[in-house]
C-alpha cells in the first residue's frame, strides 16, 4: 500500500478512484419535467447526452447562487443532484415555480457510486463497467455503481486526499467556497456552468450583463502557506487590512505545507497573510491560482 505522499502524487499523475459522499438526489418526472427544469438552470438540456452528467446552477433573480446541480437522464426522467444539506431549500425553489406544469418531484436515496478520474477509466475494472460521465475533480471522469464491481473493490483514494485534489485544483464546495450570497462567476463556475447562448432562467439577466458590460468584485483564488492555516481565516493586505478570508484548507502530505482556498477582491496582489484568530499571528500567503473570472 502506497503512503500519503505516492498516493497523492500517483492520483495527480495517473488518477484514480473514490467513493461518492452523501449527496441530493432528486427526480422530476412528468410530460413537463424537461421543459420546466429546462427553464430554471443555467445550462441548456438539449445538449445533455445519454450517459452523462452536466454541471449547471440554479439562481435567485438577483443572479446570486441557490445550489450547485449535476443534472443527469433517467429514461424520460431527469435526476438533479446536489448538497445534502439544501434539500428543503432547493426543493422548495423547484417547486415555487410549478404553476399549470406536469411536474413531480421526489427524492430519493443516493445509491452508493465511486468516481474514477484521469487515467484510471481506462484501465481495468474501470474501463469496462459502465457508468455516467462526469467532472467531479475539474477533469472527466465516471460515476461507477458499488453494486456492478463486484466483491474486490480496487484501492480507494483516501478522503483528506481527495480534499487535497479538489482545493488543489479550485473546485469549489457548497458550505465553503459556495454560498447563498455567491454570484457564479466569483467562483469561477461562470466557465463550467453556465451556457451563455440559451434562453432565459431565473437570474439570466444579471449573469449576462456581468459577461457583457461588468465585472464581479471578488474572485476565488487559491493560496500555499507554509504555516498552520484553517478556514475561516481572515486574509490581511500588507497594510494589515483585511480584505478577504479563507473558505477550505488542507494540509499536503509529508509535511510539506498548506493549501488553501479563499475570496481576494479582483486585482488583489502579494504580500499577504492570514490571521491566526487565537493567538492574532500572521501567516505568510502565496496565491498560486486564480479561479474566478
Amino acid at each position: 500500500m502506497m503512503d500519503p505522499t505516492q498516493q497523492l502524487r500517483h492520483a495527480l499523475e495517473e488518477g484514480g478512484a473514490f467513493k461518492l459522499a452523501s449527496r441530493l438526489r432528486l427526480r422530476l418526472s412528468g410530460a413537463d419535467a424537461f421543459r420546466y427544469l429546462n427553464g430554471q438552470v443555467t445550462r441548456d438540456l438539449k445538449r445533455l447526452g445519454e450517459g452523462e452528467s452536466l454541471p449547471a446552477c440554479i439562481l435567485t433573480p438577483k443572479g446570486k447562487l441557490c445550489a450547485p446541480l449535476l443534472i443527469t437522464r433517467d429514461g424520460a426522467d431527469l435526476i438533479v443532484e446536489s448538497d445534502p444539506t439544501l434539500e428543503s431549500t432547493l426543493l422548495g425553489r423547484l417547486e415555487r415555480y410549478i404553476v399549470a406544469d406536469d411536474v413531480t418531484i421526489t427524492v430519493e436515496p443516493a445509491t452508493e457510486m465511486i468516481h474514477v478520474f484521469g487515467k484510471a477509466t481506462d484501465m481495468e475494472p474501470w474501463s469496462s463497467l459502465s457508468g455516467i460521465r462526469a467532472a467531479r475533480l475539474g477533469e472527466t471522469g465516471k460515476d461507477v455503481s458499488t453494486a456492478t464491481i463486484g466483491a474486490e473493490i480496487p484501492e480507494l483514494l483516501d478522503p483528506d486526499l481527495v480534499e487535497v485534489l479538489r482545493v488543489e485544483r479550485g473546485i469549489p464546495k457548497w458550505g465553503a467556497e459556495l454560498t447563498e450570497e455567491i454570484l457564479p462567476p466569483e467562483a469561477g463556475l461562470d466557465r463550467t456552468h453556465i451556457d451563455y447562448d440559451r434562453g432565459c432562467y431565473p437570474g439570466q439577466e444579471v449573469i449576462s450583463r456581468l459577461k457583457s458590460i461588468g465585472r464581479v468584485n471578488r474572485l476565488l483564488h487559491g493560496f500555499k502557506s507554509k504555516d498552520p492555516l484553517q478556514a475561516g481565516m481572515k486574509i490581511l493586505s500588507s497594510e494589515e487590512k483585511e480584505i478577504g478570508s479563507l473558505t477550505s484548507a488542507v494540509d499536503l502530505p509529508g509535511g510539506s505545507g498548506l493549501i488553501a482556498l479563499g475570496y481576494l477582491p479582483r486585482g488583489a496582489t502579494e504580500p499577504l497573510f492570514a490571521l491566526d484568530p487565537l493567538t492574532g499571528a500572521q501567516r505568510a500567503l502565496s496565491i498560486t491560482a486564480t479561479f474566478g473570472t
